[in-house]
Parts: C-alpha cells; structure tokens; sequence
C-alpha cells in the first residue's frame, strides 16, 4: 500500500491549489480526479459564462443605437463557431492546469474517483492509496430540484449547457439567482425568447433589493419575460416532441409556460454522496456539506475539507484557491490558519454586471450594527458614457461612519468593486474615502459619490 504525506481527493479549485502548496512545502503528494482538472470554474463555470456573456454583449449591443452619430452595424451569429471557440478557451485554461501539476515532481495525479475507508485511506478503482493527511476538495455540482417530471426531460444547467450546439429558439429559466440571470441574459442577448421564473418574490434575493428591482428593470426593458412569486410544480412534455410545459403555483392561481428547452438553476450542492463519509462517522452540515473547525479540519482529526464541499452560502473558486492552500498547511504543519471571508468581493456576471463586498443592509442590522445607506442611481451621477445604468448602495455603521459594504449595479461593476474590498477589509470611513482622488469619469468614482452624499442622509 502506497503511503503519501497528503492525499487530495478533487482536482479542482481547492484540490489542486492545495496539492500544489503542500507540494511546495516538500510533501509527497497524491491528487486523485476522475475528471477534468481545475473544476467548476475553468472547465463549467466562470471561465466559458465570461466568455459567451462577453461574445453576447458584443453581438446584441453593437446592434442597438447608443450615441448619435454612431451607426448600428448589422451582426451576423453563428452559434456552433462561438461555442467551439469557447470550447479552445476552454481546453487552453484545462492544459494550463495539467501542466501545474506536472511541473511538481512532489505530486502524482491520480485518476479516478475515491472513496474514504478510513481517515487514513481511500480506495481508488479497487487501489487502497493511503496518507498521514487527506484533504476532502471534491466541489460541487448543480442541483436538480425534485419537481415531477424534470429530471425525464433532461433540462439544461451550467454544466450540460457547456455541449450545447444549437441556439434555442425560446427558453424557460428555473431560477432567478446569479447563473439563471447570466445564462437568461446570455441567450436573450443572442437572440432567444426567455421566461425566468423565480419562486422568492423578487430575482437575485441574496443582493440589495435596490439593485434586484434595478437589474430586473433593465432586463425586462431588453425584453425578457419575469415571473417572480412563481414555484414550478410540474413538467410534462407537449404533443409531437414541440417541447415542455411547465406548470407552477402563483399565489392561489396554476400558471403554465410552455417551451422547447428547459434551463435549472436554482443553486449548487457539494458533492458528497459518493465520498463515503457516512462509513467512517464523518459530519456533514445542514446544506450535506462537510462539517469543519474554522481550521479546514473535519470531525475526523486526519481528515481536513475546503472549497465547495464545505456548503458554502456563496462557492466562489477565488474562495476555494485560498481555502486549499490554507488546509494543506494546517494539515501539514498543525499550523491554525483561518480566513476571513467578509473581505471577499464577488460579481455577477449580468449586463450591467452586480459585484458586492461586505454586509448587506438587513445583514448589518441583524449583526446589531445602526446602520445608515446611501443609494444612488448612477445615471444621475456620472455622464452617459461612463454609466446610463446602474446603483450604487453604501452601507455605514452610524457613529463610528465605517463603512461596512459596498454594493454595485454597473458596467465593469467586476472591476470597480476592487476598491471596495480595501474599504472594507481596512475599516474606513466614509470621511476617509471622500479624501481619496479617483480618476473622473469613472465607475468606480461612484464610490466616493456616494461617501460624499452620506451627510446628506444622517
């Protein structure tokens, strides 16, 4: 039986940047996939969703007339070439990350799924591998929600979108959370007829409801089709293979939608089933994620977990980078790393894009902070050609006029709310930030707009 100093069960995000750290650190290292290495992100997520998301903007707004004197041009989809272009991407970033592991001669690359047999072993393809240390990295995957006849009609998800080779002609979007606004919008943009149903009251229930009703504004004003309020209770297949109907509950009413293609996502769930961990007393959480300490490690004292698998409200693979190098040092070195998560930004990749760090107002208040917020509509602060859409929300301990997050609805939100992590994670204030010169006319220069504007509303 092969013995290693840590064993990685998942090659994603968390797996492979812990293997490579406790590679640096002079351990021998095991990695088992049975999959494409980097995971979610590269291969089914953030990488190919920014690539088509940008190819749709270009393609839908290039058509539309934004400045006089400027003329539309007329533009021509082939959808295969753009899907296999991003495919090329795709295989680029995945070749990128196989040559990461093979530069480590620490590190062998095991292929295969493995199940745990104890807290020092697993069984790979029939092989016992085993470790002093192993590090549970095994993501996530999307979920399937049970509703009567969804799973027999095969409906599309971040993952099996990826293949996809024809446009559809309409689409219904189950979900209306971040990867059911990116893909809605995505395929509106390319020129599908798109119904999103959301059963919370609003899209986007997680984000400020300032920018919920801003986006979904925007949206519907390029002409997608929202139902919120509306829990789908049936699907079923229309006569002649013409597509799915599906039937939902609103209020005290039955609605039904009809179309050829079906889009689900309406979150994500760690991937767990498959690891065995009920055979050797190992905790999971309420959401089936892996229990842990605030150090990576697992009820099982040789047993640590990071990324995805630990059923975080937010999966984030920037998240899970920082998450594997921190728990294969804490299991390599006892060493008692921990994180601190209320400094991470994180964007939604819609047009325009949302990207928020920090408490929301209704998190603050529950935190027992007072609290005041600043709203402005950019339109009204910065010129056209800087932003003709968007929000901005601060929110701002009273007293102390520390502000606590900052949350942002615009064109290259992704980029500009790197300033608002520093603010932040660095406790400043809004006095601190009126005295900081940003580059004019910009969208981050909303920032210190709305610090300027906050004794206006104290």
């Amino acid at each position: 039986m092969e013995r290693y100093s840590l064993l990685v069960l998942g090659a994603g995000s968390a797996g492979l940047y812990g293997a490579l750290k406790a590679a640096e650190l002079g351990a021998r290292v095991a990695l088992v996939e049975g999959a494409d290495l980097g995971g979610t992100c590269p291969n089914r997520g953030c990488l190919p969703t920014k690539h088509l998301v940008t190819a749709a903007e270009r393609y839908y707004y290039g058509q539309l007339r934004s400045f006089r004197g400027v003329k539309p041009r007329r533009s021509r989809l082939n959808f295969t070439a753009l899907m296999s272009e991003k495919n090329a991407v795709v295989q680029y970033a995945r070749e990128e990350k196989e040559r990461m592991v093979s530069d480590h001669p620490n590190i062998t690359l095991i292929r295969g799924r493995g199940r745990l047999i104890s807290g020092e072993a697993v069984d790979v393809n029939g092989t016992v591998l085993s470790a002093e240390k192993i590090l549970l990295a095994t993501g996530s995957s999307p979920i399937l929600p049970p509703i009567p006849g969804l799973a027999e009609r095969g409906p599309l998800n971040s993952d099996r979108v990826q293949s996809l080779t024809r446009r559809p002609q309409r689409l219904i979007v189950i979900g209306g959370g971040e990867i059911g606004l990116e893909y809605g919008q995505l395929f509106l943009h390319l020129g599908t007829e798109v119904v999103l149903l959301e059963k919370e009251d609003r899209i986007l229930p997680r984000e400020e409801p300032e920018i919920s009703a801003a986006l979904r504004r925007y949206l519907e004003e390029e002409g997608m089709e929202i139902h919120t309020g509306v829990e789908p209770e049936q699907v079923e297949s229309l006569p002649n293979r013409r597509g799915h109907r599906v039937t939902a509950r609103k209020g005290m009413e039955r609605v039904a939608f009809e179309s050829p293609a079906l889009f689900v996502a309406i979150g994500r769930r760690p991937n767990t089933d498959s690891l065995g961990w009920e055979k050797i007393g190992l905790k999971r959480t309420e959401n089936d994620g892996i229990e842990t300490t605030p150090y990576f490690q697992t009820s099982i004292p040789t047993l640590f977990a990071a990324g995805d698998i630990r059923g975080h409200r937010r999966m984030l693979a920037s998240i899970a980078d920082r998450e594997g190098e921190l728990a294969a040092e804490n299991a390599l070195t006892g060493s008692r790393h921990t994180m601190e998560y209320l400094g991470i930004a994180y964007a939604i990749l819609t047009s325009p894009q949302v990207a928020s760090v920090g408490l929301k107002e209704a998190e603050a208040r529950a935190a027992g902070h007072a609290v005041k917020q600043v709203d402005l509509s950019l339109p009204e602060e910065l010129p056209k050609a800087t932003a003709d859409r968007g929000w901005v929300k601060l929110v701002v301990e009273e007293g102390s006029h520390r502000i606590l997050g900052v949350h942002l609805l615009a064109a290259k939100a992704a980029e500009a709310i790197h300033e608002a992590i520093f603010i932040v994670k660095s406790k400043l204030t809004v006095e601190e930030v009126c005295r900081t010169v940003h580059v004019y006319p910009t969208v981050a220069e909303a920032i210190l707009r709305a610090a300027e504007a906050y004794p206006m509303v104290v």
